[in-house]
């Protein structure tokens, strides 16, 4: 792909990990529709649970999530006893008790407050879910906090199954230019312990487009990261937003790289996962050849949600915790933002709705329509439509849209059949954004992060 094409595209579009995106959700969406919406839980087959730890002990400056640094275990304590509480509270809206097909844990470092506090949670969430015999417990691990004693625990007591680390760049001076120093050693020893405890499905997040990386150095830490032979990696793009979170701007803008040199990160490490049997999977994931993950993206059965590209089938996410977002029949819900909010929240004896969005018909077409490009990059549109009871000739429109990408080979279009092309798969995101109603880019107020 040639620069010109770099920067004619490297536009700020959604990660389109929802539709409609949190962009789109309002303060409208209140504790009384949120009760409703849960009593519509359950009905369409088993649901996957969310918990949400907003607490790490140092801020690390590219961060994307909603976290604080935390370290007063009288915090740690309460926010427990609260997201305990808002589980109860959540479940006596249900009409029926629902299977759990999965749990993910998030943060900030859900380990930070404890893992006895953690199984206090999940107990909680068996208390009112039923969890299949084979439910993934995924839980987001820091390297530099965990113990091997805590892994047992974690393994032991509360199921877990799989983790994830984030190494992002094994290089010294990438780590300083970001606050998150864990040499290679402190990873692998944590590898080591995970293994040691049973996890058997270990993922390992890097991530390109941080402050002084080099395209061989960054090849480099993309070989270390192979050679810890996780079952998955991730490759993100980090996306510079300084006006959304504001320790952003702790990182010096000019050590970021430039698009160009941001694709070149990525091809380079691209490389070195294809040479060590990694499948691409969708934009940013890659899995071992012949794993499930594998297998379900040829055979058109892979998803997209808050975590990412999975194999979980459930269409509900029921999401608990400060920002936490839940995917249900109806619509999206998210808790309030801040710590201090939602444990007010909860503490005053409701929900802790914050906003959200009713679905219409038009936006779960669209959702459906969004996810199979992320997914296949590719899409019959006068099938799905037909799935949907619509006209496909109502996205005719949208289909003209396209016509810069086609015109540039980056997607190839036949009848109703759109395809991105292997040059355009980085670019996917911007065939998406033609058949979202809601996309309109102000350049005043970005909301999105870029393309490459």
């Amino acid at each position: 792909m040639d620069s010109s094409i770099l920067l004619k595209y490297d536009q700020r579009v959604p990660r389109y990990t929802s539709y409609p995106t949190a962009v789109q959700f309002t303060d409208e969406v209140g504790q009384a529709r949120h009760a409703q919406w849960l009593g519509e839980v359950g009905r369409d087959g088993a649901v996957s649970l969310y918990v949400h730890v907003p607490f790490c002990e140092v801020l690390c400056w590219y961060c994307g999530c909603n976290t604080q640094v935390g370290r007063h275990q009288n915090t740690f304590e309460t926010y427990t006893d609260l997201v305990c509480h808002e589980i109860d509270r959540a479940a006596a809206h249900l009409s029926v008790r629902p299977k759990a097909a999965a749990v993910h844990w998030g943060g900030g470092t859900p380990s930070s407050i404890g893992p006895g506090r953690m199984a206090r949670i999940m107990d909680k969430l068996r208390e009112h879910f039923d969890f299949l015999p084979d439910a993934e417990i995924a839980v987001e691990m820091d390297p530099r906090v965990i113990s091997g004693e805590d892994i047992v625990t974690l393994t032991r007591d509360m199921g877990v199954n799989r983790t994830s680390i984030g190494v992002q760049d094994f290089d010294a001076t990438v780590q300083k230019a970001v606050n998150r120093v864990q040499p290679y050693e402190l990873v692998a020893e944590a590898v080591k312990n995970l293994r040691a405890g049973g996890i058997t499905d270990l993922n390992l997040d890097l991530m390109y487009g941080l402050p002084l990386q080099r395209q061989e150095q960054f090849g480099a830490s993309a070989d270390l990261a192979v050679g810890l032979k996780p079952e998955r990696m991730t490759l993100f793009g980090y996306a510079h937003v300084p006006w959304m979170f504001s320790h952003m701007k702790l990182i010096k803008e000019g050590d970021l790289p430039n698009a160009e040199e941001r694709l070149n990160l990525f091809n380079e490490a691209l490389e070195r996962l294809h040479a060590a049997d990694y499948v691409h999977i969708g934009l940013d994931h890659f899995s071992k050849a012949g794993s499930e993950m594998d297998v379900a993206q040829r055979e058109g059965r892979l998803h997209r949600n808050f975590q990412g590209y999975t194999t979980d089938t459930a269409k509900t996410l029921l999401a608990f915790g400060a920002s936490a977002i839940s995917t249900l029949p109806s619509g999206f819900i998210q808790n309030r933002h801040s710590a201090r909010d939602y444990m007010k929240a909860i503490k005053d004896g409701g929900l802790a709705t914050a906003r959200g969005v009713g679905l219409t018909d038009q936006d779960r077409l669209r959702s459906d329509v969004i996810e199979r490009l992320m997914c296949d990059f590719q899409i019959d549109l006068e099938a799905i439509c037909d799935l949907h009871g619509v006209a496909v000739q109502s996205l005719a429109g949208d289909m003209e849209k396209l016509n810069p990408l086609i015109a540039d080979d980056l997607v190839t279009v036949d009848g109703w059949q759109v395809n991105v092309l292997p040059r355009g798969r980085m670019l996917v995101r911007m065939a998406c954004a033609a058949f979202d109603q809601y996309h309109a880019p102000d350049p005043d107020k970005p909301a999105h992060a870029r393309a490459i």
